[in-house]
This record gives structure tokens, C-alpha cells and sequence, in this order.
């Protein structure tokens, strides 16, 4: 049971410090903004000057907008709502192993939404792939005597979503007429690769890149939605111009310049973007790290969009936004569903909806699994006691 007395009287504290930071922010904010708006081929030259070179490592990432490299960072665009589309959603789940029961296990569920927008009439299916693992199976391929942890769980289960996605691809038709979307809920961008690696914030995991070129033959467009983005790159331009090195090497600097540089570079992409009117989008901005980076058409580009609740990220393979007609058809789209949905599209909304495993499914699947072993003790005396709530 909580003290909300004592807690109360840590949170106010910390809130003070919190203000104080914030203030100190709105200062860099400001010229991060002026910095921005004021960008040109000089200034722009001036950051590629100090990126290091290919074979060289390098720390920051920084953006550039898609179309242009300078004069466009804080540009805007009204999305055309698109209200003719098909929608085919993606979104899954995952229990814990929990070493208190008889026989521990997890449980992933992939659940798929496809919904078609028309003037005459609309479709609505939806599917769950649910999945069971124990015995053997819970156990690491790292390590044969570690149960797999949260995070190889979730790439299981993102795994799992990539198949659902692949397969419904190799099952559309090659029919162009239609507009086409796929939605995944959270980034393309597979934040675990090495960091050193040359395409490093804007490569997909390598099975989405294979699902991207059947995508690209079939005219149809894979997006992420991030809700509520924590992305912090775009404000790095500024502290790489205002860097007073030739070259760019954190390494090198002492720690009280770091702390200040890093603090620049924790301010967040919708802050700086917090000015976009309801329905309005950024430019298509990618992501480098290195100078003169080689662009794969399965590589990752975004936009931020306000959703009318929120500013958001949409991620997209650049094949799309090689067709500027098409990805403004996408986006149109997007913000339909976000219309549907309050601001987060409503095709993602059914498919967390369905993809749920309850407390009570838990239940039902640990019912089933007792049969298993003749032991009258399911649980431990620890989960025990929670379940009956002892005092």
C-alpha cells in the first residue's frame, strides 16, 4: 500500500526540479527553432562538414528533409483527408513466463483488422493468431538454462506480426486502383541493430525489408504509427552546427560540454513541431549518420502529423515517398483513420482490442494446461496467497 503522503511530498519536489530544466529548455528550444527556420545551403554544408566519414564512428544522428536538404526544415502541409481506401491492421500482445505455476509458459497474439472504406459499402473482417510456448521452448537459444527474457519475447512476437503482414501481401491482388495499407503499431526502424551501422536509424529489420520490395511490386504502402513519439534527432543539426570541432567526436569532449550538448539533443521532435496546425504534416525527413550514406528503397523515412489529439510519427519505407501523389493519398488516409479513431486510427484501435490476452483467458489456459502433470500444487505458496487475497 502506498504512503500518498510521503509520495506526494517526493513528486512535488521533483516537479520543481522538472520546471527549472524546462525553463533552461524553452531558451535552446528557441534557438533551435530560429536555427531552423533560417537553414540554408551554407549552414547545411557547415553540419556535412563535420559528419564523419564512412568508416569513421559517429555517436549523433541528425535529419534532413527527403526533397530538399535545406529551407524546408519547419515546412508544413495540409493532408487531404482520403476517405476510399483498404486498411489492413497489425498489432499483437504477450504474456510474461511466470515461474510460479506448475508449468511455465507464454502466450503471444496476433490480431489483424482489415477494413475497406467505399462510397457504396464498407468491409469489416478481423482474425487472431494466438500462440502457445512451454516446456523447452521458454528457454533462451542464448542461453539453454535462461527462461527468454521481456525483450526476446517481444521480438517473437514481432516476428510473428511481420509473418501475418508478409502473408497478406502474397495474398493481395496486383489490382492498383484501390488504395492499399498496411498499419503496424510502432516504429519500422529497427532501433537494436549495431548503432555503428551505416544505415542506422532509418533500416527496418531485415524480414520487413523483404516484406517492403513484394509491398512496393503490389502498390501497396507499409506504415508504423508511433503514438506519442519519444524521437529526439531533428534538434541534433543545431548541436552539430554549433560544435566547435572540424569534426564531430563526443569522445573528445569533457564532460561538462557534453552534459550541455546532450541536453540540446534529449529535446524531444514534437516539441519542435508542436506549432502544426490539426491535420497538418511535416516534411519527409530521413535519417543519417554518416556522410555521403548509401539510400536503399526499403530504408525508412517519416513525417510527424497532427492527428487533431496529438502530433504523431508515421514511418514509411522510401519507395513511397518517392511517389509524392501516392504518399499524400497515404497520409490523407492515416488521418482518416485518426478521424475514426479520436486521434489514433481506428484500424489499430480493433486490432489492440482482439489481439488482448485477458486475465481471464490466463485463467482458462492454465485450466487446461493443469491436466498435464498429476500434482495437486498449480501454483506456488507465494502466487497462491495473492490469488486468494490473504491478509
Amino acid at each position: 500500500m502506498l504512503d500518498i503522503y510521503r509520495l506526494s511530498a517526493q513528486i512535488n519536489e521533483k516537479k520543481e526540479v522538472l520546471e527549472k530544466k524546462n525553463e533552461e529548455l524553452k531558451t535552446q528550444i528557441g534557438n533551435i527553432i530560429s536555427f531552423l527556420n533560417s537553414a540554408d545551403k551554407e549552414k547545411i554544408q557547415n553540419v556535412l562538414a563535420k559528419i564523419p566519414r564512412k568508416d569513421e564512428k559517429n555517436e549523433i544522428l541528425f535529419c534532413l528533409p527527403y526533397y530538399s536538404n535545406y529551407n524546408e526544415f519547419l515546412n508544413s502541409k495540409r493532408c487531404l483527408l482520403n476517405t476510399q481506401y483498404q486498411v489492413f491492421a497489425v498489432d499483437g500482445s504477450n504474456t510474461e513466463i511466470d515461474r510460479h505455476i506448475q508449468i511455465p509458459y507464454y502466450i503471444l497474439n496476433i490480431a489483424c483488422i482489415f477494413i475497406e472504406y467505399n462510397e457504396k459499402d464498407s468491409k469489416f473482417e478481423y482474425q487472431t493468431f494466438p500462440y502457445i510456448y512451454f516446456d523447452q521452448e521458454i528457454y533462451s537459444s542464448k542461453d539453454e538454462a535462461t527462461i527468454k527474457n521481456s525483450s526476446e519475447i517481444s521480438q517473437e512476437r514481432q516476428q510473428k506480426e511481420f509473418e501475418i503482414i508478409l502473408e497478406y501481401i502474397e495474398n493481395s491482388s496486383n489490382q492498383t486502383d484501390k488504395l492499399k495499407i498496411v498499419l503496424y503499431d510502432g516504429n519500422l526502424i529497427d532501433w537494436t541493430q549495431d548503432r555503428q551501422n551505416i544505415r542506422f536509424g532509418r533500416k527496418a529489420n531485415s524480414s520487413l525489408e523483404k516484406v517492403f520490395l513484394l509491398a512496393e511490386q503490389k502498390g501497396i504502402a507499409i506504415c508504423g504509427f508511433i503514438s506519442y513519439p519519444k524521437n529526439a534527432i531533428i534538434s541534433n543539426i543545431y548541436r552539430i552546427f554549433t560544435c566547435e570541432k572540424t569534426k564531430i567526436d563526443c569522445r573528445e569532449c569533457e564532460r561538462e560540454r557534453k552534459r550541455e550538448c546532450e541536453k540540446v539533443g534529449r529535446i524531444r521532435d514534437i516539441i519542435l513541431f508542436s506549432k502544426l496546425g490539426k491535420g497538418e504534416h511535416s516534411q519527409v525527413f530521413y535519417t543519417l549518420g554518416r556522410a555521403f550514406d548509401e539510400f536503399e528503397k526499403t530504408d525508412i523515412g517519416f513525417i510527424y502529423l497532427n492527428t487533431g489529439y496529438e502530433i504523431a510519427r508515421i514511418e514509411f519505407p522510401l519507395y513511397i515517398a518517392n511517389n509524392k501523389e501516392w504518399l499524400e493519398n497515404v497520409i490523407g488516409a492515416i488521418y482518416h483513420q485518426c478521424q475514426l479513431g479520436f486521434g489514433y486510427p481506428i484500424s489499430l484501435t480493433h486490432a489492440h482490442k482482439f489481439s488482448v490476452i485477458s486475465k481471464d483467458d490466463r485463467i482458462v489456459v492454465e485450466t487446461l494446461m493443469s491436466g498435464f502433470e498429476d500434482n495437486i500444487v498449480h501454483y506456488s505458496a507465494k502466487k497462491n496467497n495473492k490469488i486468494q487475497k490473504i491478509v
